[in-house]
């Protein structure tokens, strides 16, 4: 999953929290989807129109079992105030035939 989740954490540029981290969190906790995020990557969006704060509101989830295989990447301003975000997942051709002999099984 990929998209702006508007979920306020200090981490990512807010100075509160809200419902949709919350709910987040919650999803985190309960699920095997994993975020994939870490403190070298840039804001997504770059101006807050009453604060001026550059925040992370666009986040990726991914499943546990392609996480370590999963890299965000984010890419310049096209003219609107979030930056667009790829999920790029890299699979080796043994982890490929495995994933569909597990999804045929």
């Amino acid at each position: 999953m990929i998209g702006d989740f508007n979920a306020h954490f200090p981490k990512w540029g807010y100075k509160d929290t809200n419902a949709a981290w919350k709910e987040m969190e919650d999803l985190l906790n309960t699920s095997i989807m994993e975020l994939i995020y870490n403190d070298t990557y840039p804001c997504t969006y770059e101006y807050h129109h009453f604060t001026g704060a550059q925040t992370t509101s666009d986040l990726l989830l991914v499943s546990s079992d392609i996480s370590a295989n999963t890299n965000r990447i984010i890419l310049d301003d096209l003219g609107s105030e979030n930056k667009p975000v790829i999920a790029k997942i890299s699979l080796t051709r043994q982890q490929r035939t495995l994933d569909s002999y597990i999804r045929t099984s």
